[in-house]
């Protein structure tokens, strides 16, 4: 984590993470980029070796770029990019994308960064797990996370549906905290 609250993944945590070689380019060059003067955020963190890993945006969206060879901290850069891991391709193609309308419209479009159709979802069972993991029964968990009159109604049914809906809950927010990578994706 940063001074500024931003979260640099790794390349090898986040798939997303493209590799570029940066070359200079002149102003004039239609290919040239200046990723440093963008109308939004942009973080450049040099590791020990001086490589520069690159955040560009804010929390809702961004795109985080490796520079592998050359520098996009002294001005106008031509971009390679790197799509060597096959299995990765998708991931880096949607950061291009999202760079290129970055480029071309000079901010984010909404349609590049849809909500996770599952992000409520996982959102609940974190909660869930974190309430278990405070003490909470199962009964607690559910009038916290559903109201007392759904638990009121549901809890002592002939279903038992509430109590495995929190066990379900539950299970999957432990999932999640061992497979927090797939939260990146």
């Amino acid at each position: 984590m940063t001074e500024t609250g931003f979260v640099v993944w790794r390349a090898d945590v986040d798939t997303a993470v493209v590799a570029v070689e940066a070359s200079p380019a002149s102003a004039g060059d239609p290919d040239a980029v200046d990723l440093m003067r963008f109308p939004c955020p942009v973080l450049l963190v040099r590791s020990a070796s001086g490589a520069e890993h690159l955040l560009i945006g804010d929390r809702k969206s961004n795109v985080r770029l490796d520079v592998v060879s050359g520098t996009v901290h002294e001005g106008p850069v031509r971009l390679r990019y790197g799509l060597v891991q096959a299995t990765e391709i998708e991931a880096k193609l949607l950061t291009i994308r999202r760079l290129a309308a970055l480029i071309r419209l000079g901010r984010f479009p909404r349609k590049l960064f849809p909500p996770a159709r599952q992000a409520r979802k996982w959102m609940i069972a974190l909660r869930a797990l974190d309430a278990r993991r405070a003490g909470a029964t199962h009964r607690e968990i559910a009038v916290a996370l559903f109201g007392d009159s759904a638990v009121g109604t549901d809890w002592n049914g002939g279903s038992g549906y509430l109590r495995c809906r929190i066990q379900r809950l539950i299970r999957l927010g432990e999932t999640l905290t061992k497979d927090y990578r797939r939260l990146l994706r």
